[in-house]
């Protein structure tokens, strides 16, 4: 019963942190750095489901199909941010759950130039899915799952700044079977840097 508790408060705690807005991390080289707190599962074999939002980020590619795929969406960027770069991070071992399945992790993340107004789903986020091919980037999570591997940040790509931004993310190669899991919090997970 007390663990059943402690989960939930823990659900409660992380519900309550995704609905206060992005946490700001000023850094020493003037840029600031806000994590997402909304991901958004899109499905291609499955383009009108919609469910609910989820902390984690979780795509995979199996049957020669992207099956799961996201969009990340970041709030609150000030109307005057700069050079806005989305990248990731991942704690140390003992401080991050971080799964990269398969023979590939490298996926593929593009802006998209708006965001449905009602339920989120594959259906509802192809008109915003264009016209943007030339503003995609790569960021490659295999192998960085291994135990081996300390706290890192990694660069993913510029986007253009908005007070809103929503990055779609989808594993690059569907032929090959993997996925990826990472587990969002304070340390790991996407991230929006900008200077004003």
């Amino acid at each position: 019963m007390v663990r059943l508790a402690q989960t939930l408060l823990s659900l409660l705690s992380l519900s309550a942190l995704a609905a206060a807005g992005p946490i700001r991390y000023p850094r020493a080289d003037n840029s600031t750095k806000i994590r997402t707190s909304e991901m958004h599962y899109i499905y291609p074999n499955a383009p009108s489901l919609s469910k609910p939002t989820t902390s984690a980020l979780y795509v995979e590619a199996y049957s020669n199909k992207s099956q799961v795929e996201q969009v990340a969406v970041f709030r609150g960027i000030p109307a005057e941010a700069k050079s806005c770069t989305v990248g990731w991070s991942q704690a140390d071992k003992n401080d991050r759950v971080f799964i990269v399945k398969g023979d590939s992790g490298h996926t593929t993340m593009r802006p998209l130039i708006g965001f449905p107004s009602g339920e989120v789903s594959y259906e509802s986020v192809a008109p915003f899915d264009r016209d943007n091919e030339d503003q995609q980037f790569g960021p490659d999570f295999t192998f960085w799952d291994d135990a081996s591997y300390a706290a890192t940040e990694h660069v993913g790509g510029g986007v253009k700044c908005s007070s809103e931004v929503y990055i779609k993310v989808l594993l690059r190669d569907p032929t090959v079977q993997a996925s990826v899991f990472l587990e969002q919090d304070s340390k790991n997970g996407l991230w929006l840097s900008y200077t004003t």
